[in-house]
């Protein structure tokens, strides 16, 4: 393919990746009963009866209970309908009774006849339950889970950490504009981050962006970058769209590649390695999971359960999860060895973009395209935090740090970094270090693609669809 050409397949490919929501639940956030301190308790007998009363004792009040449901007291409202609790403390968007009077097919909603229940009362409702399903303000709250975290150290090589040296010099594809950052990942031992471009992948150093060396990666583009977790390796995925998708593994010192496994008929979307290094995980468009040896590259176990594009991969720091995410909001969690489902984990509506786990394997977050990042405990699939409205217009990329903390960007132009507790401590627009000639013509969006945290926590990168690597300090 000469340049022309490729330029042409890069234009389409960039419009593809930027269209498209692939690419790449709302309750709110519950750490705490003390989540609205500031304000006055919100409970069943002093704001939500009434609302109840209104708009539902028709059917389920005390002459007639449809499903065996009473909502007319406190305890019809607990003890729930014949087919189980339609409310559940701390989670109003996986609660049945917001669900049936938000519902927007007119046939689902409830109240079925007159006037639906207005939104500054489903509001209220959604607060009742998010802070604890408090009856009066005497009450005490229902059980509310935190997100207690002790940073765990990665597993290291035995020696010093792995930093790139007198890589090979290598020739670059050229392009006709500049190619956005479609994978970026940061090494969690030593100051070290890989950025994706066009048919190569850049080393560089994230506290001064500083380049290391670089990699050749002629399979195509590296649409996905991840380092295991000693450090030695680097995992770069991708290929060339419809036509192949393949894994390569690297070794970060010298730059060597060391592997490679998978071969699909198009380009590979999401991708991980297992802490031990045995094992590569990857996403399809034919909406299957697969896991390959990285000894000899046969091919382990295939998942199949994903009804749409498989878009996020990634093992826990122990190995024993694995969490998978697709293009229509569904994520499954499996056993890491074996492949075997574990259970779903279901809360957003759109697009599943990135998946992060903690360092100590607790929590996993996801983020997509609706808007939201959610923390979920790994023990049982429990949302502890919801962030609904993370990112206006939907969130692109999500990753942990070493201390718990998490950085996120998203379609509003925005990178945010939120504490191990899920409040957002910083944020920073990619649009104000960008000088005025870098900058995207008019009517056309600088989105920040790809986000990391270094390794010592210190510093937050994001790469963005001009091209450009963008770096702020974390305190």
């Amino acid at each position: 393919m000469n340049t022309k050409e490729k330029g042409a397949s890069h234009q389409i490919w960039v419009t593809f990746h930027l269209s498209y929501s692939w690419w790449l639940a709302p309750f709110s956030f519950f750490v705490a009963a003390t989540a609205f301190a500031d304000d006055k308790p919100i409970t069943y007998e002093d704001h939500v009866a009434s609302i109840l009363k209104k708009h539902c004792a028709t059917c389920h009040g005390d002459g007639k209970q449809e499903g065996s449901l009473s909502l007319i007291n406190y305890a019809g409202v607990m003890k729930g309908a014949g087919s189980g609790e339609i409310v559940i403390a701390g989670r109003s968007g996986g609660s049945r009774l917001v669900e049936v009077i938000t519902a927007p097919d007119d046939g689902e909603r409830m109240p079925p006849e007159g006037d639906r229940v207005p939104a500054d009362q489903v509001a209220l409702i959604k607060k009742w339950i998010d802070t604890g399903l408090r009856e009066n303000a005497g009450s005490s709250v229902a059980a509310l889970r935190t997100l207690g975290f002790k940073p765990t150290a990665p597993a290291a090589n035995d020696g010093p950490a792995a930093l790139p040296k007198d890589l090979a010099a290598f020739t670059r594809p050229e392009t006709r504009r500049p190619y956005p950052v479609l994978a970026l990942a940061a090494s969690p031992q030593a100051p070290v981050a890989a950025v994706a471009g066009y048919g190569a992948i850049d080393l560089v150093d994230p506290a001064t962006r500083s380049p290391l060396g670089g990699l050749a990666f002629p399979e195509g583009e590296p649409l996905v970058l991840s380092f295991s977790r000693s450090g030695r390796l680097l995992l770069a995925a991708g290929g060339k769209p419809v036509q192949s998708g393949t894994v390569v593994l690297f070794d970060v010192a010298t730059g060597k590649r060391l592997a490679s496994v998978a071969d699909e008929p198009d380009a590979i979307i999401a991708a991980d390695i297992s802490p031990d290094e045995k094992l590569v995980a990857i996403g399809c468009t034919s909406r299957k999971v697969k896991l390959y040896s990285t000894e000899d590259g046969t091919l382990k176990a295939t998942l199949d359960k994903h009804t749409d594009w498989a878009t996020a991969v990634a093992f826990s720091p122990n190995g024993k999860y694995l969490a998978t995410g697709d293009r229509v909001g569904n994520i499954h969690l499996w056993d890491g060895a074996t492949g075997s489902v574990i259970l779903p984990l279901s809360d957003h509506k759109k697009s599943v973009r990135a998946l992060s786990w903690r360092s100590d394997s607790g929590v996993v977050a996801s983020c997509g395209e609706d808007g939201a990042i959610v923390w979920w405990d790994a023990k049982d699939g429990w949302p502890v935090v919801n962030k609904p409205n993370a990112h206006g217009g939907g969130v692109l990329d999500c990753r942990f740090g070493p201390q718990g903390e998490l950085a996120s960007c998203g379609r509003d132009g925005l990178v945010k970094v939120w504490s191990p507790e899920g409040n957002e401590i910083k944020k920073f627009s990619i649009g104000d270090d960008t000088p005025a000639d870098k900058k995207p013509a008019a009517g056309v969006a600088l989105l920040p693609m790809r986000v990391v945290i270094s390794a010592d926590g210190a510093t937050v990168l994001a790469g963005d669809s001009a091209g450009r690597l963008h770096g702020w300090p974390t305190k």
